[in-house]
């Protein structure tokens, strides 16, 4: 009997109880997710070694682009199942889940091909010491030895969160982050008869603890336990109805992620100009400043599912009244968030315990990134609304005018023409999330996502 638990009261009486039960999950949800990557950089960092804190952080920014791409099927598959569900046409959403999984599973072969042959190449394009792109390239390729199973392990979460359940995935997380919290301080440190693996004993462990999740997220799935509930017919025979939308809506958020994730390496390729202790502080400031995202995130998850649910449920008004409700809680809890980067920055930088050099610009770089919150709470905010209807085109739009116009011209000026060093790099973010979320705005009114077909 398929188990609908986690079916929403789609009123306007619920919506503040609605967006509570799904955001706070998916907030933990995420911070666990990002502290899987974050405790490898804490950890190495307790090592004093800036060559092997910046090859983490650079392998660990190629494994975020690659994910960020799988990412891609998860918004286009969530999209659909939450338009099925707010239906309440269980029997659709079922097997566009189980299609989902199918291209999942196909791009994440391709993927350890690419990796396993190319990892060398792509630290070399990023202008490295030689053992910092030696190390990155080791530590890239061992994170993402478990493809198979940790890019499934996307998706599924994505299509639970999309039918109301966040706090399956959540559990999930949280048991693939006490495993790698557990397994890389052995392996990283080596207490015991345990042997002292360094960058190696992190990546291994990051591999381990995918590969864990993405076999819990597949036993939950298949299992009859959750509210997504598949079985071998919904993933075999591929059906054409169903894979045509996946595509079609896959597709924008793909390029989106590409354009936005191959920003963030030439990006990356500017920081690596200014140095290895720049490169270090920069990795220690954005570990910070990717929890800060947590509460921005869960408030979009939730929109996101609201919006696609309402519109699937003939509720436009409520669409809209979700998207309202979540821009104000957002801006409220990630400008919190923004006065405590701003009045602790250096305090927060040291606890990753590098060198002093490393901690003092990490914590200039992290009261900068104060400025950047309110802006990043609205354009998460906005971008899950409209990739909750279906709208993958306006995302991608955001992305491409983001990247060519501001990120890396806008740094490289800062940074480098005007000689402001890190500061420039994060002075440029700042005003690139500024401008991010005024073009989402301005997508958002004119109210295409209104209209998305799936």
């Amino acid at each position: 009997m398929l188990n609908t638990a986690a079916s929403l009261e789609l009123t306007h009486e619920a919506l503040n109880r609605n967006i509570l039960r799904l955001a706070v999950p998916a907030v933990l949800e995420n911070m666990l997710t990002t502290v899987v990557f974050v405790v490898n950089s804490l950890l190495i960092g307790w090592l004093r070694d800036p060559v092997a804190l910046a090859a983490v952080g650079m392998g660990g920014q190629f494994a975020w682009v690659i994910d960020s791409l799988f990412a891609a099927i998860a918004v286009s598959a969530a999209a659909i199942v939450a338009r099925y569900w707010g239906q309440r046409d269980y029997a659709h959403a079922q097997q566009a889940a189980g299609q989902a999984i199918v291209l999942a599973l196909l791009f994440a072969g391709g993927v350890i091909a690419l990796v396993m042959v190319g990892a060398d190449a792509a630290m070399a394009l990023m202008g490295l010491e030689p053992e910092v792109a030696r190390q990155g390239a080791l530590y890239l390729r061992l994170t993402l030895s478990t493809a198979f199973l940790a890019f499934p392990l996307t998706v599924i979460n994505g299509m639970l969160r999309a039918a109301g359940d966040t706090r399956t995935p959540m559990a999930i997380t949280g048991a693939m982050n006490a495993f790698n919290v557990a397994l890389a301080y052995g392996l990283i440190f080596g207490p015991g008869p345990l042997p002292a693996l360094g960058v190696v004993g992190a990546g291994l462990a990051t591999a381990l603890a995918r590969a864990l999740g993405g076999g819990l997220a597949f036993w939950v799935a298949f299992s009859g336990r959750s509210a997504i509930q598949l079985s071998s017919s919904n993933v075999w025979p591929l059906r054409r109805d169903l894979l045509g939308p996946l595509f079609r809506l896959s597709g924008p958020a793909a390029a989106e992620a590409a354009v936005l994730r191959g920003g963030s390496l030439l990006f990356q390729r500017i920081i690596a100009a200014l140095g290895t202790t720049a490169l270090a502080a920069h990795q220690i400031a954005l570990n910070v400043e990717s929890l800060s995202y947590m509460p921005g995130w869960g408030v979009s998850v939730a929109i996101s599912t609201l919006v696609g649910q309402s519109l699937g449920a003939g509720q436009l008004g409520l669409a809209e009244t979700s998207t309202r409700r979540g821009l104000k809680l957002g801006l409220a809890l990630m400008s919190g968030v923004g006065l405590v980067f701003a009045l602790f920055g250096r305090p927060i930088a040291s606890i990753f315990g590098s060198t002093p050099a490393v901690l003092d610009q990490a914590g200039m770089a992290i009261r900068i990134a104060a400025l950047e919150q309110p802006a990043l709470a609205a354009q998460f905010v906005l971008s899950g609304s409209l990739r909750g209807a279906g709208d993958t085109r306006s995302p991608f739009y955001v992305s491409l005018v983001s990247v060519f116009l501001f990120r890396v011209p806008l740094v490289y000026f800062l940074a480098i023409t005007l000689n402001l060093g890190l500061a420039g790099i994060w002075l440029g973010t700042a005003l690139d999330w500024a401008a991010k979320a005024l073009i989402s705005f301005w997508l958002y009114r004119r109210g295409a996502w209104k209209r998305v077909v799936l």
